[in-house]
């Protein structure tokens, strides 16, 4: 009779399942790569396209400038990541498992962290009629981006006119590219305060100048209150009619945080610890713009590609100090600067460290269009960087939270607050 032994038993491999390879998703995906073995964790990636979509170019593609598509296939190739083309349309968070239709069926997935790096959309419920006539920036379906890019060729042969609405600079940008690729477009936008106003006068009159160099129709200070088939309202009684809407104002992420029973703010943005955790549920990350810290962490977290970036970076290598079984740093960190595109050739760049407020110098022109093009490649190639050298990427300011809560101590500030902050991560 044989003896019996103690053998062995394996570890289970730890799943993570991503949602979104955005400039958050992807970025986390790969950092995440190369902080943990195949032997150990198995990544699941699932987008709604195949390739990688640049939402910084948005513009660029809308107006006909060619892209180059990065097949996500190819990026993740030889590591271990599963990619699953599909849409996520249903979280379990108490059984762990999501649903995700794909081309050719409906799967159910499971989990052990789920990591929710969706991104953002445009607001169509801002006013009435957004939804049924107006384009936006989307990368693809109906009166998306796509759209428009097919449209706009023959519309500005007959010289037809396009209303952009938004002064942030998503519209800012828009504009400025549609009226400098098609030069027979009337273009014109309308904002509810001045041109780019959030940056300050030097940089608002900036772009108001070039804009109007470019020949696009100002009509500042001027809310649209309905959208209709061929043309909006303002608060102030006023018609503006148009061939195209092209709706830039304001952003919310999908609701699927929400729906999910996830605590969420007024932009369906699931609300995270410090650590990119989703309040009371510590399997479940967030980050990009699907994100916001309940904690405020020093400085403006926004939507914006930089900002997911970084939020992206920081929830990976939490994850990972989890798997390893470290405590997480909080997050942490300072924005460097800023570039806003005015059409080909020329943009707006500008310091805004640390707490993103702009600050001389400015950066325009034929300068301000490189810097600006530089740092959107870098971007873009950043997971790429990651792959290659794992924790590549790195960000100014991470320091500035936990000397912030030294200072809070030393101060007598809510001792509550810090409890919650640094609560070791169970």
């Amino acid at each position: 009779m044989k003896r019996l032994t103690n053998q062995p038993t394996e570890r289970p491999t730890t799943h993570v399942l991503v949602l979104g390879a955005g400039y958050a998703g992807l970025l986390f995906t790969m950092r995440l790569v190369g902080k943990t073995s195949a032997k150990d964790v198995r990544i699941t990636l699932v987008n709604d396209a195949p390739h990688f979509t640049e939402r910084l170019r948005m513009h660029q593609y809308a107006a006909n400038q060619t892209l180059t598509w990065r097949s996500l296939p190819r990026m993740l190739a030889k590591t271990h990541v599963a990619f699953i083309e599909g849409k996520a349309t249903h979280i379990d968070v108490g059984g762990r498992a999501v649903t995700v239709e794909t081309p050719a069926q409906t799967r159910t997935i499971s989990f052990d962290y789920l990591v929710l790096a969706i991104g953002s959309l445009t607001d169509r419920d801002r006013s009435p009629g957004v939804a049924e006539y107006a384009y936006t920036l989307a990368p693809r379906g109906p009166l998306s981006a796509a759209a428009l890019r097919e449209k706009l060729p023959a519309l500005a042969q007959r010289g037809g006119r396009v209303v952009v609405v938004g002064g942030g600079p998503t519209g800012v940008e828009s504009a400025a590219e549609l009226a400098s690729s098609y030069p027979r477009l009337k273009v014109h936008l309308v904002t509810e305060g001045k041109p780019g106003g959030a940056f300050g006068k030097d940089i608002s009159e900036y772009m108001g100048r070039t804009l109007t160099r470019l020949g696009v129709q100002m009509h500042a200070e001027a809310t649209v209150t309905a959208v209709g088939a061929d043309g909006v309202t303002t608060a102030a009684g006023e018609a503006i009619p148009y061939d195209v809407c092209l709706w830039t104002g304001g952003f919310v992420a999908p609701t699927l945080a929400r729906d999910a029973g996830l605590a969420v703010n007024g932009h369906n943005q699931a609300l995270v610890d410090p650590f990119m955790r989703a309040l009371g549920h510590p399997e479940v990350y967030a980050v990009g713009d699907a994100a916001h810290p309940q904690e405020d962490p020093g400085v403006p977290v926004r939507m914006s590609a930089v900002t997911a970036t970084i939020l992206g970076a920081h929830g990976a290598d939490c994850l990972s100090a989890i798997l390893h079984g470290k405590m997480p740093h909080p997050l942490s960190f300072a924005y460097l600067g800023q570039g806003i595109a005015l059409g080909r050739g020329n943009a707006i760049g500008f310091n805004n460290y640390p707490d993103d407020k702009p600050r001389h110098p400015y950066f325009t022109g034929w300068l301000g269009f490189q810097g600006r093009e530089f740092f959107v490649r870098l971007l873009t190639d950043m997971p790429g960087y990651e792959r290659r050298w794992p924790g590549f990427f790195y960000w100014p300011g991470k320091r500035r939270y936990l000397a912030a809560r030294k200072h809070l101590a030393q101060t007598g500030g809510d001792q509550v607050s810090r409890n919650r902050t640094l609560d070791p991560v169970r």
